[in-house]
């Protein structure tokens, strides 16, 4: 049975892939020109956006799970998010990573993990899944900032692109997933015996369980500081060169193919259904109304485009896991972020009027406006610095209320 599924899974990948490839050179060729201008505005997008807000995060992520701060943090937090999402505690590091990183971040530190048979490979999946998110850079400075002119905007998109992300993930973990979730539960059998021993340990022993995992994990993965820094620098900047290579791709097909069909909602929806970046752009240019346009970009951020499914698979399937939950995940994330903007659009922008500016449509070339919308360097730091913060304060945030949720259960 599992053969089989990993026959069928290799061979719609290769079609996939194929078809991709296909279409690629048929762009190429009807329309070098167009094809080179979209190229140069893949490479944009990704050295602007992608590669100052995900790389520091990669090399981190790396460093931390070899140091085993995940491992540690699943002691703390174990219980908790078996309960809520029926998935093991190292998810409240890969969780906050998605929200301050974006994709496919937490993809990559799913399957480090996996390889280091710390989680099984449908954990890896659904951690993947859970937390993907775009990054606040992309959704405040780029989309905010850039494509709405109004940065609050933005902040309000982010919101509701959490809020959306964390409903999609609570529905499937208690209706879709609960069996396969409960079953796996049991692997892999170290682990799950390191957490039965974390979890009847008393009150006060707790972080010094944590401590315990965390050096079990480094002597595990008995790396010098100065293997460790260069693997994983090494590492995530072959990451993002797959990241940017997938973006180049998509640019252009999405440039060539909408050149040959007329300007209608069809072709945004054509970007939309791509690639995320150029995708969101396309819609803010709809001429309709702005909630419309914020349930749009909401849904398109949701569904991130199969561009960032290609991403996050370049990073899975070398480590053998399957990526069928996270267009499952994607699609529910994107229908609960519509129908979220559309019932909390009222109540938030009276609470919060500055959201709300005169909508200005955009006549401005496609390729002049982008350029003019991306951050530059001295945006990309104060975001990054901003997203370290963020970073820092939800991890402190999940601590807090899986011991607040143990002790309430305990009495």
């Amino acid at each position: 049975m599992h053969r089989e599924q990993a026959t069928n899974g290799k061979m719609s990948s290769t079609i996939l892939f194929a078809s991709i490839a296909i279409l690629l050179v048929i762009c190429i060729v009807a329309a070098p020109g167009p094809a080179f201008q979209a190229s140069g505005q893949g490479l944009s997008l990704w050295w602007r956006i992608v590669f100052p807000a995900v790389l520091p995060f990669l090399v981190l992520s790396e460093m931390l799970i070899a140091g085993g701060f995940p491992q540690g943090l699943g002691v703390i937090l174990e219980p908790f998010t078996r309960r809520i999402l029926r998935l093991p505690g190292s998810f409240g590091w890969i969780l906050p990573l998605g929200m301050t990183a974006g994709f496919p971040a937490s993809a990559a530190a799913a399957a480090t993990l996996y390889k280091q048979r710390k989680i099984t490979a449908l954990e890896a999946e659904r951690m993947a899944a859970t937390a993907h998110f775009a990054s606040p850079m992309l959704i405040i400075i780029v989309i905010g900032a850039g494509y709405l002119n109004n940065p609050d905007l933005g902040l309000l998109l982010l919101v509701i692109h959490w809020l959306s992300g964390f409903a999609a993930a609570i529905t499937l973990s208690h209706l879709l997933w609960k069996k396969t979730a409960d079953s796996s539960s049991s692997q892999p059998a170290q682990r799950q015996a390191a957490v039965q021993t974390s979890t009847r340990t008393a009150k006060p022993g707790l972080m010094r369980s944590a401590l315990r995992r965390m050096e079990e994990a480094q002597q595990e993965d008995g790396r010098s500081f100065g293997k460790l820094l260069g693997d994983s620098v090494a590492n995530s900047v072959q990451t993002l060169m797959t990241i940017g290579g997938y973006m180049l791709i998509f640019a252009v097909m999405i440039h060539v193919v909408n050149s040959f069909l007329p300007a209608s909602v069809f072709s945004y929806f054509i970007a939309a259904l791509m690639e995320v970046h150029l995708g969101t752009y396309a819609v803010a240019g709809l001429p309709v109304s702005q909630p419309i346009i914020a349930a749009l970009l909401g849904t398109a951020l949701g569904w991130s485009g199969i561009c960032s499914f290609l991403q996050v698979q370049a990073v899975l399937k070398p480590a053998g896991i399957s990526g069928v939950r996270f267009i499952i995940q994607r699609l529910i994330h994107g229908a609960y972020a519509f129908l979220l903007t559309l019932i909390l659009w009222r109540p938030l922008t009276a609470i919060w009027p500055d959201a709300v500016p005169a909508y200005k449509e955009m006549n401005h070339p496609l390729a002049a406006r982008m350029e003019a919308a991306l951050p530059n360097w001295q945006q990309a730091a104060g975001s990054l610095r901003i997203s370290m913060w963020l970073l820092i304060a939800l991890i402190a945030l999940w601590i807090t209320i899986s011991l607040i949720w143990r002790r309430s259960s305990r009495q």
